[in-house]
């Protein structure tokens, strides 16, 4: 970071990760950094892109296919890129390639977060009705933890053996799993 700081003037724009507000974390590590950087709320992305010369982001896992599992709202933010015609980057270690597609069933799973994180019921909350007097609940909250981002939204992919389309991933994942894996595989997920 040094380096490019003395060589670059840029500025970091940084959504603030709601519910949880992990680009509050990745700001305060940015600003420590000596980079200029912005937080925007989640909400803002779109009318905040055209700023922007390229989207960087992290991944959960890289699919077989060059899609992307990523924290919720990216998919959001990647189609703001594409309509905007910002670069998406997504930046994954080798360890996050994963030899699945996302039609396989355990990639549809979606990990669903605490609807505490999205509205405060308060002390008395086994006190209230949200149902009409007494019957079902008229409020559900949905709260997922990821988003599934198609390969065709990805401009690049940069993992510890450098940068990569989203047509090579398939190649890249067939070289760290040995085909007896992916048939092994195969098999205990279809026999479920």
């Amino acid at each position: 970071m040094p380096r490019s700081k003395k060589n670059r003037s840029f500025r970091v724009f940084v959504a603030e990760g709601a519910p949880r507000y992990q680009g509050h974390v990745l700001a305060k590590e940015l600003i420590q950094k000596g980079l200029e950087t912005t937080v925007i709320t989640d909400s803002a992305i779109f009318a905040m892109i055209s700023r922007v010369n390229m989207v960087i982001v992290g991944a959960h896992a890289i699919m077989a296919n060059g899609g992307v599992i990523a924290p919720v709202g990216m998919n959001m933010l990647a189609l703001a890129a594409q309509r905007h015609a910002v670069p998406f980057v997504v930046v994954a270690g080798s360890h996050k390639l994963c030899p699945l597609y996302p039609h396989n069933p355990e990639v549809l799973l979606n990990e669903l977060k605490s609807p505490s994180d999205l509205i405060d019921f308060g002390e008395f909350s086994d006190c209230m009705d949200f149902g009409a007097h007494g019957g079902a609940p008229l409020m559900h909250v949905v709260n997922p933890t990821f988003d599934y981002v198609p390969p065709n939204l990805v401009s690049l992919f940069i993992t510890d053996t450098g940068g990569h389309n989203a047509a090579h991933m398939y190649k890249l994942i067939a070289d760290y799993y040995s085909a007896d894996y992916l048939v092994i595989k195969r098999k205990s997920t279809s026999s479920n």
